[in-house]
């Protein structure tokens, strides 16, 4: 966590802490430019006494802040074509945090010391296993795009090397 605090007072990115289950969508974390006050995140109120969440959601939104959205969360798009590059952007932003959260080269030593599920991985990085399950499913988008179908449990016995697809 200390990490991500860091690159927080780096980049001047503003935290802010509010209630945010009245948005449709029911958001953990937004991340808003404004151009008089900057870069702004927005953690829901509810992430104080969850920590692993609280980090994963604070590096997802990071992400948007290192990936430049092109879109606004807040904002009902009705273009297919405006829907898509919401997704890209959700998806480069998690991309960013997976792979700030757990490296490649970092996945593939946990994998060599013996993790063999989700949920002794998600412990060994300390993060959720649903971030965990993202980052699998990353990697595996990663590999077929190499051209190699790899499906979730062939992860655990691949010899992996780092792959970036932003």
């Amino acid at each position: 966590m200390d990490r991500l605090w860091t690159i927080v007072e780096r980049e001047k990115i503003r935290i802010r802490y509010e209630d945010l289950s009245g948005i449709p969508e029911k958001p953990l974390g937004l991340y808003i430019y404004s151009n008089i006050i900057g870069p702004v995140i927005t953690l829901d109120i509810g992430l104080d006494h969850l920590r692993r969440l609280k980090k994963c959601v604070l590096a997802e939104e990071i992400g948007h802040f290192h990936t430049a959205p092109r879109t606004n969360m807040l904002r009902a798009y009705t273009s297919a074509n405006q829907r898509i590059m919401q997704s890209q952007d959700e998806r480069k932003a998690m991309q960013w945090a997976t792979d700030f959260l757990i490296p490649d080269t970092e996945l593939t030593k946990a994998l060599k010391a013996g993790c063999r599920s989700c949920f002794e991985l998600a412990e060994y990085f300390d993060v959720t296993e649903w971030f965990m399950y993202r980052k699998l499913g990353l990697l595996k988008m990663c590999f077929r795009r190499t051209g190699l179908k790899v499906r979730g449990k062939d992860l655990f016995e691949t010899e992996m090397l780092p792959c970036d697809i932003v």
